[in-house]
């Protein structure tokens, strides 16, 4: 028996071998099943950045999760901002766009007093300052803005004063070439009471990298900036044809904004154990 599998075990091998077509189809295939789970690995990873964190401490009201609604920085819009806003509603047929626009009034309503909370990190959205020896501080500052995305596009909410400019001021002089808006808004900045620059080093080296901040907040009003500009037709040749674009009114605003109103920001370390400032609304 044992000599009889051998043989059929050298038969298939030998037919496989003689049919490059089934190899070919068989590594395709493979080809084929790996290339679509590096897709679905892929959209898992680009998804986990955009879910809420789970909390490593529980922290008291205005800062826990069962107090507000946690948004993902740079992540969804929450359901229904559009209604904020003035302008055409969204939807996928007109008569989608009339019905949500029907209800414009009752969407906006709904947010009055729901609270909201983003939870930023650094480096970037909570920055640690160098060491001002001078005065003996400590600076940190928290952004005071974030970006959201709807169906139509991003949206800015600031918790701190905010106003559409130039990021690049030399490029917003009257005569200079078209900037295009942001939504410019003032961080939040405090100083940590540090004299000593080798207390203030080892506390860089432990918490640059660990600091959190949470920021509660509900939603105001909202705000679009349009700045038109008028450009002209520019024309060039490809492939021996002229092509011509633009010639016409161009909107080179900052977009939408809405105006939060802050609850609460609370600055932490150590996994948000230990309170380094808290700022409290209005």
């Amino acid at each position: 028996m044992t000599s009889l599998r051998a043989v059929a075990v050298s038969l298939v091998a030998m037919f496989l071998l003689a049919c490059p077509e089934n190899r070919a189809k068989r590594a395709e295939k493979q080809l084929a099943e790996l290339k679509e789970k590096q897709e679905a690995e892929k959209a898992a990873k680009k998804e986990d950045k955009l879910v809420a964190p789970v909390d490593t401490v529980k922290l008291d009201p205005p800062y826990d999760d069962a107090s507000s609604e946690r948004l993902v920085p740079d992540g969804p819009c929450p359901e229904g901002l559009w209604a904020l806003f003035p302008g055409e509603a969204p939807g996928a047929t007109p008569e989608e766009k009339k019905a949500n626009a029907a209800r414009r009034a009752d969407v906006a309503k709904s947010f009055e007093g729901k609270r909201f909370m983003y939870r930023l990190r650094a480096p970037n959205q909570v920055t640690l300052k160098p060491h001002d020896a001078a005065a003996g501080v400590l600076p940190i500052e928290v952004l005071g803005t974030v970006d959201c995305t709807d169906s139509i596009g991003r949206i800015a909410i600031a918790w701190t004063e905010a106003k559409a400019g130039s990021p690049n001021a030399s490029a917003a002089k009257e005569g200079s070439e078209f900037s295009q808006n942001m939504w410019l808004a003032s961080p939040v900045a405090f100083s940590l009471p540090i004299k000593s620059m080798s207390e203030a080093k080892t506390f860089q080296q432990t918490n640059a990298l660990g600091l959190t901040a949470r920021v509660v907040f509900t939603f105001g009003k909202g705000e679009v900036d349009k700045k038109l500009r008028k450009v002209g037709k520019v024309q060039e040749k490809a492939a021996g044809e002229t092509v011509g674009y633009g010639g016409g009114m161009e909107d080179w605003g900052a977009g939408r904004l809405v105006h939060a109103e802050l609850i609460g920001l609370r600055v932490g370390v150590d996994q948000e154990k230990k309170q380094l400032f808290e700022l409290k609304g209005k």
